[in-house]
C-alpha cells in the first residue's frame, strides 16, 4: 500500500502495555485484528533487513527479511509492536504495529459553559490499561481546529478530563451548524477511535445565576456573565426558598424576581427556556437575616 511508503503508526491491537511514543505519527493505518499487512521500506539503498518485536521474533528470522517489504500474515496481539528496517549505510526507519479495536471502546461526554463558549469540557473513559496518547481535532462550519494531543497518565482514576478548543463560530448560527470531534487514543500496542457530532444546545450546561439578593420581599438575580445575547439565549430559572416556618418551595419562571415574606434561605438554578438541557450548578446558598 503506498500509505506505507511514509511508515508512521501502524494500528493493531490490546495487549499489556510498554512504552508510548513521545508524539503521534504524521503517518499511520489501521489494520483489523487476524487481517495481514505487508510493511514496505522507504529507506533506500542496499543491505535492507528488519527488527521484529520480540514475541514477532520468528518473524524477522526468515529469508524473507532480507526484502523491502515485510509480510505480516494473520495479525494478533502478539505481532504487535515496535519493526524496525535499516540499511547497509546504518539508516533506520521504525513504525509501530497495533491493532484497530473500532469505535466501541470510547465512552465520552462532553459539556459547553455556554453558547457563545470557545470550549468544550469533555470526560472520557480510558479505554486501556496503562498509558497511552490522546489526540482530538474539532470541526465546524468547514473550518478544522488543529489538533490536540495529550499524554493519559497510568494512574488509579479510570477517568480522563480534558478541554478542547472550538473552531470559531456565530453563536447565532450553532442551531444549523453541528459540532464535530474526531478522537484516537494509542498505545505502544493499542488504538482506538471515536468521531462525534452533537449540537451545542444539547450540551450546554449553564454556569450559575448571579447576583442573588433579598430585598424588601423580593428575591432578585441575574443571568450568568456568559449571555451576553440574551434574546438568543432566554433562560428558564428555578428557585428554591426555605421560608422560617421550614416549608421548602421550588418554583421555576422566567423572570429574575420572585415575590416572598419571612425568608430563611435561597438557592437559583438556570437552564434552556426552549430546549430540557441540563441546569447549572445551584447558586450557593444565599442566608436571610432575619
Amino acid at each position: 500500500m503506498s500509505l506505507l511508503l511514509s511508515f508512521g503508526v501502524l494500528v493493531l491491537g490490546f495487549h499489556h502495555l510498554q512504552s508510548i511514543p513521545d508524539s503521534w505519527s504524521q503517518h499511520y493505518v489501521f489494520v483489523k485484528f487476524g487481517k495481514e499487512h505487508t510493511l514496505e521500506c522507504p529507506l533506500q539503498g542496499e543491505g535492507i533487513s528488519w527488527i521484529c518485536p520480540h514475541n514477532a521474533r520468528s518473524i524477522c528470522s526468515k529469508a524473507s527479511t532480507r526484502q523491502k517489504t515485510l509480510h505480516l500474515p494473520n495479525l494478533s496481539h502478539k505481532k504487535s509492536g515496535l519493526y524496525t528496517c535499516t540499511n547497509a549505510l546504518h539508516q533506520s526507519y521504525s513504525t509501530y504495529l497495533l491493532i484497530d479495536e473500532g469505535q466501541d471502546l470510547l465512552n465520552i461526554s462532553c459539556t459547553s459553559d455556554s453558547y457563545t463558549s470557545s470550549v468544550l469540557h469533555c470526560s472520557m473513559d480510558k479505554p486501556f490499561t496503562g498509558p497511552s496518547l490522546l489526540r482530538v481535532r474539532s470541526y465546524s462550519s468547514n473550518m478544522t481546529q488543529e489538533g490536540k494531543e495529550m499524554k493519559i497518565p497510568q494512574d488509579e482514576n479510570q477517568n480522563f478530563l480534558f478541554d478542547i478548543q472550538l473552531p470559531n463560530s456565530c453563536p447565532s448560527e450553532e442551531l444549523m451548524d453541528p459540532i464535530q470531534m474526531s478522537v484516537e487514543v494509542m498505545s505502544s500496542h493499542e488504538y482506538t477511535s471515536r468521531d462525534l457530532t452533537f449540537y451545542r444546545r444539547d450540551i450546554v450546561v449553564p454556569k450559575t445565576p448571579e447576583n442573588v439578593t433579598f430585598t424588601k420581599e423580593k428575591i432578585m438575580w441575574s443571568n450568568p456573565s456568559w449571555t451576553p445575547y440574551p434574546s438568543f439565549f432566554p433562560l428558564l430559572f428555578e428557585l428554591t426558598v426555605r421560608y422560617r416556618n421550614n416549608t421548602i418551595v421550588t418554583k421555576r419562571t422566567e423572570e429574575q424576581n420572585y415575590s416572598a415574606k419571612d425568608v430563611q434561605t435561597i438557592r437559583v438554578r438556570c437552564r434552556d427556556l426552549y430546549n430540557p438541557s441540563s441546569w447549572s450548578p445551584w447558586s450557593p446558598r444565599l442566608n436571610v437575616r432575619a
